[in-house]
């Protein structure tokens, strides 16, 4: 007697293990089924394998292809950033030139001795 022959298709091979599972936590599956079933199982299971092995194969092919068109538009964008307006401020700044400590007013004298050589700040 020939057996049947298994799909190649992800959803039916799965179908298989669930149908396989259910009927195992069911105790449906009898001694004398349970080498069968057992190998069955392991058919469907290296099936799913196999496709999800040859699909993860594809995705890393197309990742790579995708990659390389978003390269070659990069590369043959124009060079440098889009031009700025000529009242918008550089990139990171402000709407000034960038303070520094030596930009701030002067202390005065009543400022400066609230500042003690103690404080930590």
């Amino acid at each position: 007697m020939s057996e049947p022959q298994q799909s190649r298709k992800y959803e039916d091979n799965y179908s298989v293990l669930e149908r396989i599972t259910e009927s195992l936590n069911k105790d449906e599956v009898g001694i004398d089924d349970l080498v069968e079933k057992t190998r069955e199982a392991l058919d469907a299971a290296r099936i799913c394998m196999e496709i999800l092995n040859r699909q993860r194969g594809e995705f890393k092919k197309l990742e790579s292809e995708f990659s390389q068109l978003l390269q070659n538009s990069a590369d043959q964008s124009p060079a440098g950033p889009a031009p700025r307006s000529s009242d918008e401020p550089p990139p990171g700044q402000l709407d000034g030139p960038p303070l520094s400590e030596y930009d701030a007013p002067p202390l005065s004298d009543e400022e400066d001795q609230l500042i003690g050589e103690d404080d930590p700040f």
